[in-house]
């Protein structure tokens, strides 16, 4: 089953809730790594849980209270982890200074739950423009992986074992690139962000590493959820991968540009998963929840997204896009492999940053 609610309010930011339902398998087997071994065997309880995912907050400083009022309702929510897809502040904001990145720093650390942080181009890509502060934006990458990606666990006063892509040979740089299991479900974060390709050659080497990366990764964590028999996967990340669509039937999609070889992986890896896939990003601040991966088949390709054959579709994996500035609230998603159902996912408004109604 399922259900798309349509919200009114909030102008046009709030859309869609939706209740995703896909089918639920059960825990079998574990990798042959010690560190996942021992998150499979903590993981063998059948109860449903809940996460939360922000993101894109902050973008101003007459946001920062907006800020505050958001962590400290996730504060006192039953959450087993809290995951925040990049863009901690506003360029234009000073999100790419030492001190922004200190002040953040100790709210994600001061989290009631354990939080799981990757970047977004706001923190790091970004910092190259006169707005931000004209820095070096790869020295602000390097500083940004020894600031938040210290240890082998997430942040937060009560933290998880992270298992991240550094330790691998050859991927030494990685450290923002994590997966952890819970509750027989794997989940995994990928370092895209919006990609400014062509800017010089220095960046555009970083990005063709990091996309590397990115993939191997990728197809990691679905080899590490096959070999666990996991009952689906989580996929985080702060980039839109998908074109953005204007809105209206037979409008032409805008390309995302760095993102053609993701697609043909996850498009691949998902079919061959045959499980539930869920994809959570920020960046272009419209909540949604839909089906948005199309197969590569010729006949899947013409035309625009309405027109398209409906079994052009990949139907188990579902595309949740969180909320994001001037509209701080956050989306909470339950897993219960005690109902025919596994993920659903709801909006989360926080009261005390309602606007006032006229």
């Amino acid at each position: 089953m399922r259900s798309v609610r349509i919200l009114r309010g909030l102008g046009n930011q709030i859309r869609t809730a939706a209740s995703i339902t896909v089918a639920s398998v059960i825990l079998l087997a574990a990798l042959n790594t010690d560190a996942y071994t021992q998150q499979l065997a903590s993981s063998q309880s059948a109860e449903a849980f809940e996460f939360a995912v922000i993101g894109d907050t902050g973008y101003a400083p007459t946001q920062e209270p907006l800020v505050d009022n958001l962590l400290e309702e996730l504060n006192k929510s039953p959450l087993e982890f809290v995951v925040h897809v990049g863009d901690f502040g506003g360029p234009s904001a000073a999100s790419c200074t030492d001190e922004h990145r200190g002040r953040r720093l100790a709210q994600f650390q001061a989290s009631e739950q354990p939080l799981i942080y990757t970047p977004g181009d706001n923190d790091w890509t970004d910092c190259w423009e006169e707005r931000a502060g004209s820095y070096d934006a790869l020295e602000r990458l390097r500083s940004l992986r020894e600031t938040f990606f210290a240890g082998e666990q997430s942040l937060g006063r009560r933290t998880v074992p992270l298992i991240r892509q550094s330790n691998q040979v050859g991927y030494v740089a990685f450290r923002e690139n994590v997966r952890w299991t819970h509750r027989g479900v794997t989940f995994l974060t990928l370092h895209y962000v919006t990609e400014v390709l062509g800017r010089t050659p220095e960046t555009d080497a970083e990005f063709a590493e990091r996309n590397a990366a990115n993939l191997v990764w990728l197809r990691d964590g679905f080899l590490a959820a096959q070999s666990a028999n996991s009952r689906g996967i989580v996929i985080l990340t702060q980039a839109n991968p998908f074109p953005i669509y204007a809105g209206g039937r037979g409008v032409a999609p805008e390309p995302r540009a760095g993102f053609n070889d993701f697609w043909s992986l996850l498009e691949d890896e998902t079919i061959a998963f045959g499980k539930p896939v869920l994809l959570v990003h920020g960046d272009t601040h419209y909540f949604r929840v839909d089906y948005p991966l199309h197969s590569s088949a010729p006949e899947c390709q013409a035309g625009t997204h309405d027109v398209r054959p409906i079994y052009c579709r990949i139907h188990n994996l579902t595309r949740v896009e969180i909320f994001g500035a001037p509209y701080h609230h956050w989306v909470q998603v339950t897993i219960d492999p005690n109902d025919p159902n596994l993920f659903t996912v709801r909006p989360r408004l926080v009261e005390a940053n309602l606007p006032a109604q006229p």
